[in-house]
């Protein structure tokens, strides 16, 4: 198989393609939109707002297109991080 790493000398080496962290920072924006876009539909759908116990005030004044602008949201972080870790995959290999 492979030589095994332990996990010090894993963090110790230095990473040959400088890339993979521009993919990494990519990555974490596209889960930062997926996360953001669940909290907002949580929020928008009712569930999150009434255990919180606070009122809120909705982007367009219109539920859906609250509902779906969050979708959107999480649609293209997901895309988003999954481009990343494509990527990062590739230049690891």
């Amino acid at each position: 198989m492979g030589k095994k790493i332990d996990a010090k000398a894993a963090l110790s080496t230095p990473v040959e393609d400088k890339r993979v962290i521009l993919f990494m920072v990519v990555k974490g924006f596209g889960m930062f939109l997926s996360v953001t876009g669940m909290v907002g539909i949580a929020f928008v759908a009712g569930p999150l707002n009434r255990i919180l116990g606070i009122k809120i005030v909705t982007i367009f004044g219109n539920i859906l297109l609250d509902f779906l602008l969050c979708f959107l949201l999480t649609v293209i972080g997901g895309a988003i991080e999954f481009v990343g870790d494509a990527f990062i995959k590739h230049l690891s290999a």
